[in-house]
């Protein structure tokens, strides 16, 4: 990581991440000398983006085009939101341009980097909505580890970091107690947890191994090269485990999904949008012990892709657009009309 922290920021700032650190200099180089605008920090890989962005808080950032092809842009992205930070992307030429998939806050059009950064007195993006929270702070979330008790699973890959965004979003502050696995870095697992522990009512953290599951409290997969996984032991806890990738996964939602499958009944598990089959066997698994099971339908999924395959093999009993999961599952997987098999 290429870092500097030359000025202060009483003007707007911009990040720049990038491979090069030639490509990363004439950036700098171009912006100081032909604009006022500060480059408050470099960075070559979108961990240390990550966390120079959510430390220094830029304006702007411009990413390299190669960086955010990677799965774990979906993570900066977000921080980039809940910021208001504007971002645009680089190719190898130097040319500035947005990329649909992952549109940008500033969503003009332009080929010229100098002149986007020089719009950057503009008033900035308007953040991530922020749910209400009143009361969370002071009342943690319960210990009740009762065998009766509801549980909710989330598997989600491509695009599933704002689809949980949406999803948890939706949820009480006492919701049952909640596991999510979400393909991502293992740098990236703790900074989705903060992000979505900020902009949601439950309260969400990276799972360790041994937590006890509580409602009120959201466990996300840590990106540690391990599955994370439900024990009894007595009561319910997470578990990390050991074991060979799923699908090219660990953790893998399938793993998550066939833990849970002695306490079927009492489940309610969706899978979202995401390149590839993991989670679908699993959730196939979940639904013949008794489990209600929901999948992402094809309209609203970035990728179609794991919730097609559940859909395809029977695993899914649900099929609901992405605004419907969060309810639905709350409820227990009481719906009274959508599709359904």
């Amino acid at each position: 990581m290429a870092a500097s922290a030359s000025r202060p920021a009483e003007r707007p700032s911009v990040l720049v991440a990038d491979r090069s650190l030639s490509a990363r200099e004439a950036i700098q180089s171009r912006i100081e000398a032909e604009t006022s605008i500060d480059v408050i920090a470099t960075a070559r890989d979108l961990t240390a983006a990550y966390h120079l962005s959510e430390h220094l808080r830029p304006a702007a950032a411009i990413v390299s085009a190669d960086l955010a092809a990677q799965p774990e842009f979906e993570v900066l992205a977000l921080l980039f939101r809940g910021l208001g930070t504007r971002w645009i992307l680089t190719g190898h030429d130097g040319t500035a341009f947005t990329m649909p998939a992952f549109p940008a806050s500033d969503t003009r059009q332009t080929t010229d980097l100098i002149e986007w950064v020089a719009r950057l007195g503009a008033p900035h993006a308007m953040p991530i909505h922020r749910t209400e929270r009143k009361g969370r702070l002071d009342t943690p979330p319960t210990s009740d580890r009762s065998e009766t008790d509801e549980l909710i699973l989330i598997g989600a890959s491509t695009g599933g970091v704002d689809a949980l965004l949406t999803v948890l979003g939706q949820f009480p502050r006492d919701c049952p107690p909640t596991l999510v696995v979400q393909h991502t870095g293992k740098a990236f697992s703790a900074g989705l947890a903060r992000l979505l522990n900020a902009n949601v009512a439950p309260l969400v953290e990276e799972a360790s191994d041994g937590v006890p599951l509580r409602r009120g409290a959201v466990l996300i997969a840590p990106g540690c090269e391990r599955h994370l996984t439900i024990a009894r032991e007595p009561g319910r806890v997470a578990r990390l485990a050991d074991g060979l990738a799923v699908h090219g996964h660990r953790p893998s939602i399938d793993i998550l999904f066939r833990s849970a499958v002695p306490v079927g009944p009492r489940v309610t598990a969706a899978l979202l949008t995401g390149m590839g089959r993991d989670g679908a066997e699993g959730l196939l698994h979940l639904r013949r012990a008794g489990a209600r099971t929901i999948g992402q339908d094809e309209a609203t999924s970035v990728v179609y892709g794991m919730p097609r395959v559940a859909w395809e093999i029977g695993a899914v009993e649900y099929q609901l657009p992405l605004a419907a999961i969060g309810p639905a599952l709350v409820r227990g997987g009481t719906i009274t009309s959508t599709t359904r098999r």
